[in-house]
């Protein structure tokens, strides 16, 4: 039995009572489907394609992906599986042009692509999407925060969506009510369908996976080694247990980065050098945990790299480690396990399963989190006796290794040439190898939705195997379990929002939230000129364009972030960014070029709270610095300067601006970089400032003393040279244009 419709190639697909029940629940409906890795989410989509093109044959069709490997395997499942022209099917990537991509965008029906070429193009104004019956997440756990998959879903579905779904496919969104809220609000979810191994539906396609858990002992001198280190840490806890920052005397990994965030905060408005004590006591307790569980849970060698990276290191925290008796003499150690080669015992145990497992027609992953001990297990497995063992490394793209060679590395595994694949995580998302037979993890891993990813590259066609290396007595063993907790609490919170979603019976013209600035109202027609660079103020002002008939238009400017009116630039600075341009000197010669290129020139400093008294300064920096900047801007360049919290109060009065300069000033936007001057005195100062190094500053002190640009061209040399900040260069080069006559 095969899946049947008129827009699926004949035979070709399975029929599955699941996917059959799956897309016609998701049909009419905003969707999340959380499936098992390997039994069939891709069919889904292709699924609800079908049907949304025969529905809506004039409607176009989105499938995003997060990255470009993921992508091409969509675009082959269409054209594999799809009964269409497969000349409307396009795969879009960041390396077309703008312009190309357009011209694709309008001429093919079923555009695939990565969602941050989709978000720029949005926000460029490339493309509608307004024309598009569905949309496809794959991978969707990552639409949370900042992530382009967010602000596409939230640009879809604004406007009229009577005829539009999404859908969401992912194996694990994560384990986090939260998290699972915060997916399924910024995706507009409205259903949820959810399969787990043991259900009966799936059950029958679904191949055993043996599963062992195997315990390895750490040598004597790791041992020693690690005991070491934990009696640096207690010399590092102890100070801040009693000044009551932590309670706990082996705080993990997630509580130290909380305190220290906690305590920057602190700083950013009381500068107590406790608190810098306090910081720089827990940056060396997370480096301190860090180096012991690259040791006890990867191997000396690698403890012994990361070590000597904090060597160099100039920070406080590393030097205050490296003063630790304890930590000294733990080093002495990792160094002489690193050079004699004591390698950890999980190696031995991975090439011992491996040999047994590993026959001709049989293949294995292992997974590992670190580059280094893809490295070592490599070298490893391919100084052993057994001939049978034919590894190649897999990791993440670097100068080294482009995508390309990621691909060949994948084709020369799937097609026999090797038969061990040693992978960093780039091998948990999306790999298209169906024919593992074993994965093993050289550690566990803390994050239930990589864990089901990792699990899930085995037991597809046939029964899979899955060994788990656990060092005892280390932080293995709190991240298995970890894991295992996550995965349950995962399935129950997604049980319990399904129901929640059946009971409420959600509706669909709930889907659109309002949005920041609803105050906005009538045709204003606002026309907002943006630097390309300022992505994310950019994809914000992308989200209010509707509710504020604001036109966008993104461009590479050379002066300005941001063009308001004929008039009207705006230079915006972080907090931050703010201070650094103080002390490099960039400020000042931005703030020149914007001012002889608007007669508005607009200054806007973005993350203050209140006014100038309350910046916060990251770097050592005296105040007063940065009060006299800002004196010489408002005084000297006579540019304003606006203080927003945020990105959002940003954009809000960018678009207030620009709506008075174009909806109650009747001004327009011209792309023009020459000032446009209106007043006699605006004329002068524009002719003095356009003298070699004479900015406008300069050019409103010759003015002063001699009134007229006429008097400034017949002074005398001594006469300029008098001027404050002129000098005899900036006179002579004044005296030198003024008396060249014209050949």
């Amino acid at each position: 039995m095969h899946l049947e419709h008129p827009l699926l190639k004949k035979d070709k697909i399975e029929k599955r009572y699941y996917q059959e029940s799956i897309i016609n629940s998701c049909k009419d409906k905003n969707s999340l489907v959380v499936l098992p890795t390997g039994i069939g989410k891709t069919i889904i989509a292709i699924g609800l394609i079908a049907q949304r093109l025969e529905k809506f044959p004039d409607k176009k069709v989105l499938v995003l992906a997060p990255t470009k490997p993921l992508a091409e395997q969509h675009k082959k499942s269409l054209e594999d599986l799809l009964e269409y022209d497969m000349n409307k099917i396009c795969l879009l990537t960041g390396l077309k042009s703008p312009e190309k991509r357009k011209e694709d965008y309008e001429s093919h029906q079923i555009i695939i692509a990565t969602p941050q070429v989709i978000q720029n193009d949005i926000i460029k104004s490339v493309v509608s999407l307004d024309d598009y019956s569905i949309l496809i997440f794959d991978e969707a756990h990552r639409a949370t925060g900042n992530y382009a998959y967010t602000f596409i879903a939230k640009r879809f579905l604004s406007g009229n969506t009577k005829d539009k779904i999404l859908t969401a496919l992912t194996a694990s969104p994560g384990s986090n009510a939260e998290k699972i809220n915060e997916l399924c609000a910024t995706l507009f979810i409205e259903n949820i369908e959810i399969r787990k191994e043991n259900d009966p539906d799936i059950k029958p396609y679904i191949q055993k996976i043996e599963k062992k858990w195997i315990y390895v002992e750490l040598p004597d001198q790791y041992k020693t080694a690690s005991s070491l280190l934990g009696k640096a840490r207690e010399k590092l806890t102890k100070p801040l247990q009693k000044a009551k920052i932590i309670s706990d005397s082996k705080p993990s990994k997630k509580q130290l980065l909380m305190l220290q965030r906690e305590m920057m905060e602190k700083i950013r408005n009381d500068k107590n050098p406790l608190y810098f004590t306090y910081v720089s006591a827990l940056s060396s307790l997370i480096k301190l945990n860090y180096l012991d569980e690259i040791l006890t849970t990867q191997g000396a060698i690698g403890a012994k790299k990361y070590s000597d990276k904090l060597k160099v290191e100039q920070t406080k925290a590393a030097k205050s480690l490296f003063n630790n008796p304890d930590f000294a003499k733990a080093l002495i150690h990792v160094e002489k396990l690193s050079e004699a080669g004591v390698l950890h015992p999980k190696m031995k145990e991975i090439y011992d399963i491996l040999k047994e497992q590993i026959s001709e027609n049989r293949k294995a992953i292992v997974f590992t989190q670190y580059v280094n001990t893809v490295d070592q297990l490599y070298d490893y497995l391919s100084s052993g006796n057994d001939s049978k063992i034919k590894p190649i490394r897999f990791i993440g793209q670097r100068a080294s290794n482009t995508q390309k060679q990621q691909r060949e590395t994948l084709d020369k595994f799937r097609d026999g040439k090797y038969n061990v694949l040693v992978s960093t995580s780039v091998g948990e998302e999306g790999l298209d190898i169906p024919k593992v037979d074993t994965v093993l993890f050289y550690e566990p891993i803390p994050s239930e939705i990589r864990t089901i990813q990792r699990r899930g590259r085995t037991g597809r066609k046939k029964i899979g195997r899955l060994y788990i290396l656990i060092t005892k007595n280390t932080i293995d063993e709190a991240y298995f379990w970890s894991s295992k907790a996550k995965e349950k609490k995962m399935h129950k919170t997604l049980k319990d929002l399904k129901n929640a979603f059946e009971a409420n019976g959600v509706v669909k013209e709930g889907r659109k939230k309002s949005t920041l600035m609803n105050y906005y109202s009538g045709e204003k027609n606002i026309t907002l000129v943006a630097d390309v660079r300022e992505i994310e103020v950019n994809k914000r002002l992308s989200e209010l364009t509707d509710e504020n008939n604001l036109h966008l238009d993104v461009n590479q400017l050379k002066v300005a972030d941001f063009i308001l009116s004929d008039r009207v630039g705006v230079e915006r600075k972080t907090q931050d960014d703010f201070i650094d341009s103080i002390i490099d000197k960039r400020l000042f010669v931005q703030l020149s070029a914007l001012s002889s290129s608007f007669l508005r020139p607009v200054l806007v400093i973005e993350g203050v709270e209140g006014n100038m008294f309350d910046l916060k300064y990251s770097r050592n920096i005296n105040p007063s610095a940065v009060f006299g900047a800002i004196n010489s801007i408002l005084i000297d360049f006579r540019i304003p300067v606006y203080f927003t919290k945020n990105i959002d109060q940003t954009c809000r009065l960018l678009i207030n601006l620009a709506e008075r300069e174009q909806a109650e000033k009747n001004r327009t936007i011209q792309f023009s970089y020459s000032k446009k001057s209106s007043s006699n005195e605006e004329i002068q100062e524009q002719i003095i400032s356009s003298f070699p190094r004479i900015n406008k500053n300069l050019s409103l002190k010759l003015l002063d003393k001699f009134k007229s640009v006429k008097n400034i061209m017949t002074a005398s040399l001594d006469e300029l040279v008098d001027v404050e900040s002129i000098g005899t260069l900036r006179a002579m080069k004044i005296k030198e244009v003024c008396d060249w006559e014209r050949k």
